[in-house]
């Protein structure tokens, strides 16, 4: 959906931000710019729409290149989420959240229904938050509204530039969490930035490793972890490759082989469980948590069998084993 071909942006005074960036992105992917400070990871994600020109290459959007569009119709079929979430504090949560679809001449019920849709989809009770101000939320709720605003116009495309990087770890554990689950529901193409990285582990389907505006490497979370490209990005993973080795490997790696009884639909999920996609450091806190032996595993509304917690433990050795082999 998203061709970057030898992307180049070089500022007047003859800084390189971005130098020679080739990537393809596909739809319903998430792709996860990382790297430090003056990387270009958000100068990348800004020229996708337009807010930074590029010096040379092109970028494509379904084939075609977005210099030949208007930006602000552009813009307006991209959504946007920021750290610093940017409502509007003379409007409401509603209004806040509507302002594209109104822009885009929606019905008025349409508008109403969407908002209440994506309200609840972001875990905000549509009839507790409509009428609220911004400066009657949490920084949480705050960012759950700017997510919801990103969305609004149910556009193919989300670009989100470090959204959760202001909040407290607690907070920002808990959203990244809910934006895990969200992003298998609404299948949209998202450009995720952050400097921290294992929130890139966590919430990308692949990673794109920036240095000084160059790609150090482009690969799964857990091919960047366990096959690093250079000295750079060892360097980069640095003493943290045995938790992200955790972090990158999930319960549904570790599960024996389903069967037909286990695969049968379960409308009632029981409490405590683990998710198919829960991090191996996920499953040893609910292990730990609980006290249980034995944890049931879904995969969304499915069972898909139990996970013992001794094959949790012996998975967690064989990873201690190989990042010392690695190191």
């Amino acid at each position: 959906m998203i061709t970057l071909r030898h992307v180049c942006k070089t500022y007047p005074s003859g800084v390189k931000a971005v130098d020679d960036l080739s990537i393809e992105i596909a739809e319903g992917e998430t792709l996860v710019l990382l790297g430090t400070s003056g990387s270009g990871k958000t100068t990348t994600m800004k020229m996708i729409n337009r807010l930074i020109e590029t010096t040379s290459g092109e970028i494509l959007i379904d084939g075609k290149d977005i210099r030949q569009q208007d930006p602000i119709q552009l813009r307006r079929k991209i959504g946007y989420a920021i750290q610093h979430v940017g409502l509007f504090p003379h409007m409401t949560v509603a209004q806040n959240v509507a302002v594209v679809p109104r822009l885009l001449n929606w019905p008025v019920a349409e508008v109403s229904r969407q908002v209440d849709n994506l309200l609840a989809m972001v875990g905000l009770e549509p009839e507790d938050f409509r009428d609220r101000y911004p400066s009657q939320l949490s920084g949480g709720q705050r960012q759950r509204i700017g997510v919801a605003r990103a969305l609004a116009a149910d556009p193919p495309i989300v670009l989100m530039d470090e959204p959760f990087g202001a909040l407290d770890p607690i907070t920002r554990e808990q959203l990244q969490n809910e934006f895990v689950e969200l992003k298998s529901k609404i299948k949209k193409t998202t450009i995720f930035v952050t400097h921290d990285v294992f929130e890139a582990a966590k919430m990308g389907d692949r990673i794109a490793l920036l240095d000084a505006g160059c790609l150090q490497q482009l690969d799964t979370p857990v091919g960047l972890v366990e096959n690093p490209a250079n000295k750079f990005v060892e360097q980069f993973l640095g003493q943290h490759r045995f938790q992200l080795s955790l972090l990158t490997r999930t319960v549904q790696a570790i599960m024996p082989g389903t069967n037909e009884k286990a695969s049968r639909p379960d409308k009632s999920i029981p409490s405590p469980h683990l998710r198919a996609k829960s991090s191996l450091i996920e499953a040893l806190d609910t292990f730990k948590e609980t006290r249980e032996l034995t944890l049931p595993v879904y995969e969304q509304q499915r069972y898909i069998g139990n996970l013992e917690k001794s094959w949790l433990l012996e998975a967690i050795t064989q990873v201690l084993g190989e990042s010392g082999d690695a190191q």
